[in-house]
Formats: structure tokens, sequence, C-alpha cells
């Protein structure tokens, strides 16, 4: 398998229970401003939490995680507004760093 290649379903990521507990308590309660929704999430939750969700955001950046679980857990709204869903978790892996 050369690099380009996707990669096969079996070999990839199932669930995300992390970005879908973000998705549920900080996403949706921040009306799609995901920035501000990260951030909050940064600041309330433990470090152990936040390590776990930067884990995720970078398997999805890496093309780790199934499509169908990214459409059910991130959304394709958000697919769409970032062009991918790797940019998406790029953004957000950036947004959880910065002051």
């Amino acid at each position: 398998m050369t690099e380009n290649e996707p990669k096969a379903p079996e070999s990839q990521v199932a669930f995300i229970p992390t970005i879908l507990e973000w998705q549920k308590s900080y996403g949706r309660s921040c009306e799609g401003n995901d920035q501000k929704a990260v951030r909050i999430f940064r600041d309330y939750e433990s470090k152990e939490k936040v390590r776990r969700l930067q884990a995720e955001l970078q398997l999805i950046k890496d093309d780790k995680v199934r499509e169908n679980v990214l459409e059910e857990v991130v959304g394709k709204k958000r697919m769409q507004k970032y062009q991918s869903y790797s940019g998406w978790a790029k953004l957000m892996l950036l947004w959880i760093v910065a002051k």
C-alpha cells in the first residue's frame, strides 16, 4: 500500500468517544462556534480528557477514522465548512493550544 492509497476500513478507528462527548456537551451549546467550544472544553475539563480529545483529533487529521463515524459524530456541515474533516481537526488542535 502506498502512502496516498486510502486505508482499508478495518484499519480505521470506528469510535471517537471524547469527540462525541465534546459535541454533545460543548459543540451544540456553542451553536457551531467550534473555536469557543474547544476553548471552554480545554478550560473546564481535566488535562487527561483534553489529551484524549487531542489524540482523537490527531486520528481524524491523519485520516484514520471511518468516514461514516465522522459523518455521524462530527457532521457533514463541519466537513463542508472546513473543506475536510482533516482540516477541521487541524484547526481544533490549533485552537486547543492557543492562549
